[in-house]
């Protein structure tokens, strides 16, 4: 009996890998994504660094307009001279 299995162990595993590769080449094809370091890849990048700190910018000004008289989100104690 393990000879037969040893025997298809192989077959089985060639399959298994060609579906694999068949899959994992039809989702690149269709999901492309940019080299890391293109032009593309950069631009992206930075878009998404720029909308990060876009909502940053807000979530603070939110803050700030919720409560004018507040030290701000930090707590730092500026308005009062530290103190």
């Amino acid at each position: 009996m393990r000879d037969v299995a040893m025997a298809l162990a192989m077959p089985v595993l060639m399959c298994a890998g060609g579906i694999y590769a068949a899959g994992e080449a039809w989702w690149r094809r269709r999901h492309p994504a940019p080299p890391p370091y293109s032009q593309a890849g950069l631009r992206l990048a930075g878009e998404r660094a720029v909308a990060a700190a876009e909502a940053m910018v807000a979530d603070e000004y939110a803050l700030i307009l919720a409560d004018p008289g507040a030290d701000g989100p930090r707590g730092a104690g500026a308005a009062t001279g530290g103190a």
